[in-house]
């Protein structure tokens, strides 16, 4: 008698799709870099607001970390 299971947990996987992979792989390696440098920048912001008592250069901290983000964004958007 031949085996012939009609059970869909038998059949085999579909091929994994290892370029959509490496894609959001890059995507997940690009974010986490760029949250990096903007934690950076909060860091020291913070530093700069509670430790050196200088609020302005903790000021310029945060709004230069979202600026030096999009500026390295838009520059490998144009050189890829």
């Amino acid at each position: 008698m031949a085996n012939t299971s009609t059970d869909p947990h038998d059949e085999l996987p579909p091929a994994m799709d290892y370029k959509m992979h490496e894609a959001t792989y890059q995507g997940f390696m690009a974010f986490t870099k760029y949250s990096i440098i903007v934690l950076a920048f909060v860091v020291l912001a913070l530093y700069c607001f509670i430790e050196a008592q200088q609020a302005l250069l903790g000021v310029v901290l945060l709004l230069a970390g979202p600026v030096v983000v999009l500026a390295m964004v838009v520059m490998g958007r144009q050189q890829g």
